[in-house]
C-alpha cells in the first residue's frame, strides 16, 4: 500500500533539497564551473562532430577539428580588438598632452572654489599618494591573477570538451542502462532537444550583441566620437559579463571623451546612453531575444540571471539561462512535471507541439 505524507512534510523537504542543491552547487562552484561551460560548448560542438564523422572523418580528427573552430573564432576575435586597439593608441600622444591640460584647468577651478593653492593640492596628492598607488597595485595584481586563471581555465575547459565529445558513447551507454526500455525513445528526444536549445541559446545571444552593439555604435556616431565602432563593439562584447561588462566597456569613451573634448557635454551623455542601452538591454532585448529563441519568458530568463549571479558570480549569470532552457526540456517531456516546464516558457509547450507535428 502506498504511504501519502502530509503535506508540510513533503514542503519542508522539497525546501530541504533546494537549499542542499544550491549549497552544492555553490561549495563545488570551483569544479562544476569548468564542467559546465564544458557541456555547453560540447552540446554546441557537437552537430559539427558528427557530420565530419558521416564524411568518413576519424573520431579523433572531428574533435580536434571542432576544438580549433573555437580557438580560431576566438582568435579572430581577439587579433580584430587588437588591431582596434592599434588604431586608439594613435590617439595617445595627443590624450596625453589634453590630460596635462585638464590636469592643469581641474587645479585652477580647485583654486578659484576651494581657496586651494596649487601647492596645498600637491601636497594632498603627496599624502594620499601611497593609498592611491597600493590600491592601483593591487588592482593589477588581482588583474594579473584574473587573466592568469582565465587561461588556465580556458585549458582545462578544452580538455573536458575534448574528452566529453570523444567518449560521448560511455555517456550514452550510462543513459541507456539508467533508463527504461520504454522510456529510451523519449531519453534520445530529449538529448535531441536539449542540443537544440543549446544553440538557439548562442544564436540568441549573439543576437543581443549584435543589437547593443549597433546601438552603442549609433548613439557614438551621433555625438561624433571618434572610434565609435570599436567602443561600441568593444562594449557589446563585454554583455556576456552582465551590469559590470556595460560599467567597463563605457568607461572607455566617457574617459576618450572627458579628455578630448572640450564639453563637459558629451561624457555625461555618453554615460546617459549606456545606461539606456544597459536598461534596454536588462529588462528588454536579452529577455525577449534569448528568452524568445529558447522558449523562456522573460520573468524566467530575468529569474535565471539574479539566481546565477547569487550562486555562480558572472559565471552563473551566463551559465543558468542555457541551464533553465535545459530544464523546461526535461519538464516538457514528462507528464508529471509538464505543468513546471508550462510555468517556465511563453504559455505553450513549443517542443511537444513540434514533436506531435
Amino acid at each position: 500500500m502506498e504511504t501519502k505524507l502530509p503535506f508540510s512534510v513533503t514542503f519542508t523537504a522539497t525546501l530541504l533539497g533546494i537549499f542542499l542543491f544550491f549549497g552544492g552547487l555553490i561549495i563545488a562552484a570551483d569544479l562544476l564551473i569548468p564542467l559546465a561551460f564544458a557541456f555547453i560548448f560540447s552540446l554546441t560542438l557537437y552537430p559539427l562532430v558528427i557530420k565530419l564523422e558521416k564524411k568518413g572523418v576519424s573520431r579523433f580528427l572531428s574533435v580536434m577539428i571542432a576544438l580549433l573552430v573555437v580557438l580560431l573564432i576566438l582568435g579572430v576575435i581577439f587579433l580584430i580588438i587588437y588591431q582596434n586597439i592599434l588604431t586608439f593608441s594613435s590617439d595617445l600622444p595627443e590624450m596625453k598632452k589634453r590630460s596635462l591640460l585638464l590636469i592643469e584647468k581641474t587645479q585652477t577651478t580647485i583654486e578659484k572654489a576651494l581657496n586651494m593653492p596649487a601647492e596645498s593640492q600637491l601636497n594632498w596628492l603627496k599624502q594620499n599618494s601611497n593609498s592611491f598607488l597600493s590600491f592601483i597595485g593591487k588592482f593589477i595584481n588581482n588583474l594579473i591573477a584574473s587573466a592568469t586563471n582565465f587561461l588556465s581555465q580556458t585549458v582545462i575547459v578544452l580538455l573536458y570538451i575534448y574528452f566529453m565529445l570523444y567518449y560521448r558513447h560511455v555517456f550514452k551507454g550510462f543513459i541507456v542502462r539508467v533508463v527504461r526500455a520504454s522510456h529510451r525513445r523519449k531519453a534520445i528526444k530529449i538529448e535531441l532537444q536539449i542540443i537544440e536549445v543549446t544553440q538557439k541559446y548562442l544564436i540568441g545571444l549573439l543576437t543581443v550583441m549584435l543589437v547593443v552593439a549597433i546601438l552603442n555604435v549609433s548613439g557614438l556616431l551621433i555625438l561624433g566620437i571618434p572610434h565609435a565602432i570599436f567602443f561600441g563593439t568593444f562594449a557589446a562584447l563585454l554583455i556576456v559579463i552582465p551590469f559590470i561588462g556595460v560599467f567597463i566597456g563605457s568607461s572607455l569613451p566617457i574617459l576618450f571623451a572627458l579628455i578630448m573634448t572640450d564639453s563637459l557635454f558629451y561624457p555625461v551623455a555618453i554615460f546617459i546612453w549606456f545606461q539606456i542601452v544597459q536598461a534596454l538591454e536588462g529588462n528588454i532585448i536579452t529577455p525577449n531575444i534569448v528568452g524568445s529563441q529558447i522558449s523562456l519568458n522573460p520573468l524566467v530568463a530575468i529569474l535565471a540571471l539574479l539566481i546565477g549571479a547569487s550562486v555562480w558570480g558572472i559565471a552563473g549569470m551566463v551559465l543558468f539561462t542555457p541551464f533553465t532552457a535545459m530544464a523546461k526540456v526535461i519538464f516538457d517531456n514528462i507528464p508529471s512535471l509538464n505543468p513546471y516546464g508550462y510555468l517556465l516558457g511563453q504559455g505553450e509547450n513549443n517542443f511537444i507541439k513540434k514533436t506531435k507535428k
